[in-house]
């Protein structure tokens, strides 16, 4: 109640990107009240457990979407509030600005944003020394991809050296279906699989979709994962469909631009994807269920559809810190 009352309408008053290094800001704070720090941990914080599946190990399914901590700033603070894992990126080789501000718009009638970040990070140097001082008390996933500018083999070379750079500093990865072309895709995604054999210890490798991926597109993804020997997926990124945003009209919409919806506006895309990925993926393939993902209910009817895992972003944001535990005790009783 705090939260929705007071607090989120204090950050809503600020411009997006502004409330977010507020609250990074705030979260960094913490590290200097061990007091604050500790009561935090204990309102959040559950019995330790240890859940393992399909190779990843974590204290719970529910988990943090990458781009809310995009350069690995806060994933250790960001945990005490009860994630059973945290995917920071996407990360790139080289410091990447991303797209022009004003770049998130959110859309409180519907309980949505839309976004047109691009890759903005700190890059792959910056984002290693933050993971060195990993406290291990959550599971770690980063979300990689190549420079932007990178094409070819150059590209291929830049997430070799990722895979290998942040290996023993991830407990998985994360590459987002079609941020390249397939047959780049194709190239990397062998070069990668074959330098995992090379490492000391396997890291699961996943396809994040996109949220209006085609039964057919899937169909494709299933096929690749077959081929290369990957582990699964995150179903699903953002939608560019605008049809659930009724609240606003055409010419709002048009004077935000372009950009992925992400939060209830999604519909059920994300739970259809899981749907048909698990009744054709099989038993065997890990999923994390993504996209639209806004209350307790909604998770546990994730985890119904076929995930293994689910995963937050929006419902953070809106919801507020409280929403963490509630679906961590939501999903729990189903087990």
């Amino acid at each position: 109640m705090l939260y929705k009352s007071i607090i989120r309408p204090l950050l809503f008053r600020m411009r997006p990107e502004q409330a977010h290094r507020f609250t990074f800001a705030f979260l960094k704070f913490t590290n200097y009240i061990p007091l604050l720090r500790a009561f935090i941990r204990n309102r959040y914080q559950f019995e330790e457990t240890q859940l393992i599946c399909k190779g990843i190990v974590c204290k719970n399914r529910i988990g943090l979407s990458a781009g809310m901590d995009k350069g690995a700033e806060v994933f250790n603070e960001l945990a005490d509030y009860g994630f059973g894992f945290i995917e920071v990126g996407t990360v790139t080789p080289d410091p990447c600005e991303g797209n022009p501000r004003p770049r998130i718009f959110r859309l409180p009638k519907c309980d949505a944003l839309i976004a047109r970040t691009g890759f903005n990070n700190p890059g792959l140097k910056t984002v290693k020394q933050r993971l060195a001082h990993r406290a291990g008390r959550v599971t770690l996933g980063v979300n990689i991809n190549k420079n932007p500018q990178s094409t070819g083999q150059q590209a291929v070379d830049e997430l070799l050296h990722m895979l290998t750079e942040l290996s023993t500093r991830a407990d998985y990865f994360t590459l987002n279906w079609g941020s390249m072309d397939a047959p780049l895709m194709e190239q990397v995604l062998t070069a990668l699989v074959e330098r995992r054999a090379s490492l000391p210890m396997r890291r699961p490798i996943l396809l994040k979709l996109p949220g209006d991926i085609t039964p057919e597109g899937m169909d494709e993804v299933l096929a690749t994962i077959a081929r290369h020997g990957l582990d699964g997926v995150i179903a699903t990124g953002p939608t560019t469909d605008r049809s659930l945003l009724r609240r606003y009209t055409k010419a709002e919409l048009e004077a935000i631009g372009s950009g992925g919806i992400s939060g209830k506006a999604m519909g059920l895309k994300s739970y259809f994807a899981v749907d048909y990925l698990r009744k054709h993926g099989g038993p065997d393939l890990l999923i994390i269920g993504a996209g639209g993902v806004m209350t307790p209910a909604d998770a546990e009817r994730m985890i119904r559809m076929g995930a293994d895992f689910v995963q937050i972003y929006s419902a953070f944001i809106h919801e507020g810190p409280g929403i963490v535990p509630q679906m961590v005790v939501r999903v729990g009783e189903m087990e």
